[in-house]
Order: structure tokens, then sequence, then C-alpha cells
């Protein structure tokens, strides 16, 4: 599908594109397609090659780690503050380690991995604005390592509430229970019981395949510091002031 690259700029939502000037972001939409996101479809298979990066406008993203043969385990997320494919600004290695699939619906502008590249080689503000990015996943990676091996379930489930919620930009996380135990690595019973208690803390309400986020502010309270560490992070590299001297 073509973008009108002039109609199109007031109306994107990706904050990495939305960082760019004009000029710049008018290439980068030129070079783009606007694609549907499906939940459940995969973006990026297990050392299949990479054949297209997507900045993500509206829905979810799970990037997964493989721990078996056939069993992965969720490491970071991706929504509108980012888009998927990172690995590529760093190597020419298109063959991922990780698998890439789609949370929840949506849509992202897609772009060819070539043309990745050469947008990267050729604009300088799109340069910075990818490789901060990238630094910022680093921190979300290490972090949630740490927190997985150091705080309870139930600190970590509120954390991936709130990453989610943030990613989504929304209140409303329309996330199973078997999707939140895949992505802590745990038994679908455990996230249950913590559930059940934050909905009696009347921290979020539960309805089939959905989670509401009523009282953020608490969750955070409760949460580990590991999604504040997080989130200030990304705000401190991305906020705005990317291109400050």
């Amino acid at each position: 599908m073509a973008i009108n690259v002039r109609s199109m700029p007031d109306k994107i939502r990706n904050r990495l594109l939305r960082l760019l000037p004009g000029d710049e972001l008018d290439h980068v939409l030129s070079l783009s397609e606007e694609v549907p996101l499906t939940k459940r479809q995969v973006l990026h298979r297990y050392g299949v090659r990479m054949q297209h990066i997507y900045f993500v406008e509206t829905g979810l993203v799970a990037v997964g780690a493989k721990v078996g043969p056939q069993k992965f385990v969720e490491v970071w997320l991706t929504g509108s503050e980012g888009f998927v494919g990172a690995p590529l600004a760093l190597t020419r290695n298109a063959q991922p380690l990780h698998r890439r699939s789609v949370l929840v619906s949506g849509a992202a502008y897609r772009l060819g991995v070539d043309q990745f590249r050469r947008a990267l080689a050729d604009l300088p503000h799109f340069r910075i604005v990818v490789h901060t990015y990238v630094g910022s996943v680093f921190v979300q990676t290490v972090q949630s390592g740490a927190c997985n091996s150091a705080h309870q379930l139930k600190q970590r489930l509120s954390r991936w509430l709130l990453l989610a919620r943030d990613a989504l930009q929304s209140e409303d996380v329309p996330l199973t229970h078997q999707v939140l135990s895949q992505l802590l690595g745990v038994r679908r019973a455990g996230v249950t019981d913590c559930l059940v208690l934050l909905r009696r803390e009347g921290l979020i309400e539960m309805k089939r395949a959905h989670i509401l986020i009523r009282d953020a502010p608490r969750l955070a309270q409760i949460s580990c510091s590991c999604w504040r560490l997080i989130k200030r992070e990304y705000e401190r590299q991305l906020g705005g002031g990317v291109f400050c001297a």
C-alpha cells in the first residue's frame, strides 16, 4: 500500500518517526508501506533471514528468546515507542536469534532491510534516533533479566502490565493469562493468582482476554523499580531532546 507522504505526518503515532525532521520523515515514509499486524503473526522467525523491519503504529509485538527446541520466553515488548528488528541497526547478520510475534493486532510502517540500511546511511537524524532506541532496548533487556532473577512474581507481573500499557498507550491491555504466563516464564495458575490479588486491591479489572488497569500509580508502587528505570531511561534518551548538543 503506497503512502501519501504529505498527508500522513500529522497522523504518525510511532514515537521514533515523530522525532524526525520533516524532510527525513517524508523520505522514510516514501520507502515504507503501511501494513496490518495480525494477532499471532510471526514477523521474524528464529534463524530465518529477516526481510523487513517494522515501525509500530498500533498494537504490541513480543520478542522471544529461544530456551528449548520449541520453547521461547518473551524478553521485551515493542509498541508505538519503537521498531521491530533492532539488531539490524548494528549488524549485517539478518538471521535473528529471537522470534518476533504480534501479541495485539495493529498496524506498522514496514521497510525492506536494504531500504532500512540505506536510510541509516543517508539520513543522519534517522540514524541517531534508531541507534538511541537500540540503546534503550539494551537497557530493557538487561534490566528484565535482572528483574526475573531478583523479584517476586507479583512485582514482575505488575512491571509487564505497565510496560504493555506504555507500549499500547492504553489502560486496556488485551493479553490473556496464558500470554502473561509465557511472558513471565511461569505457570498460568501463578499468574491467575496474582491477577486476582491485584483485582481485589482495586488495581485492575479482568474481562475475557483483557485486563483493564484502573489505578496505574498504585500498580507502579507495587511493581519493582525496574519498570521506572526502563521508562526513565527511554524518556531520558528519546523524550524529545535527542538532537540537543
